[in-house]
């Protein structure tokens, strides 16, 4: 049984063979050509053999869509103005779980950069770093291949370009477990995925707070 993304599910499986504890530095993105239609967000060798990891979160998406919003969120004028001012950068390997945080933007009238991994956040970073697109606000996702949002986090505050930057991690686990080791890692505030209202309500915190620091 688990618990992801608020919904908690049943696995019928055959019979569990092993459980395996894999270093999120071992597990690398999947094969370039894999496609959108492609049901893995990852791979690693245990034993010498390839194995494939599941994108749970598109797997759950197919059988129990999370409800978006389809009209923008109805805001306050301050908030409109305030949310204007956030440039926002999106990180996650899973394309479900970015497709749906970039429809909750797009409803409150934002456009936002996107990322499909830690790596790939950090190269956007720098290419928009000084431009009028510089990002102040990073929304990443804990569960990522090679570099995960702990990590990304550590990393950011040991950057003096952007330590300054509001960090949300966006976690398909309780956020409640999660919580102490976002804060030890650096990060702002902690979400788990996936509430469009409140999304909304942690975009907007942060972009009282970036602009109250005048990032």
């Amino acid at each position: 049984v688990t618990d992801v993304s608020r919904s908690k599910q049943g696995l019928h499986v055959q019979a569990v063979s092993k459980i395996v504890h894999c270093l999120t530095t071992d597990i690398r993105p999947p094969p370039f050509g894999s496609g959108n239609k492609s049901f893995i967000t990852g791979v690693t060798q245990v034993d010498g053999t390839l194995v494939q990891v599941l994108d749970i979160e598109k797997v759950i998406h197919g059988i129990a869509p999370a409800q978006i919003a389809a009209e923008p969120t109805e805001l306050s004028p301050e908030e409109v103005e305030v949310l204007a001012k956030a440039r926002i950068l999106v990180v996650d390997d899973s394309q479900v779980a970015l497709q749906q945080s970039v429809i909750t933007l797009r409803n409150l009238g934002i456009e936002c950069h996107t990322a499909r991994s830690a790596r790939e956040a950090i190269d956007h970073l720098l290419d928009l770093q000084g431009t009028a697109q510089q990002i102040n606000v990073v929304v990443s996702d804990i569960e990522m291949s090679e570099m995960d949002g702990y990590a990304f986090t550590r990393t950011l505050r040991e950057t003096p370009d952007f330590q300054a930057l509001y960090v949300l991690l966006h976690t398909s686990l309780d956020s409640a477990m999660n919580a102490e080791k976002a804060k030890a890692a650096g990060a702002n505030a902690v979400l788990t995925k996936f509430s469009s209202p409140e999304l909304t309500r942690c975009l907007i915190e942060a972009a009282r707070t970036v602009e109250a620091q005048g990032i």
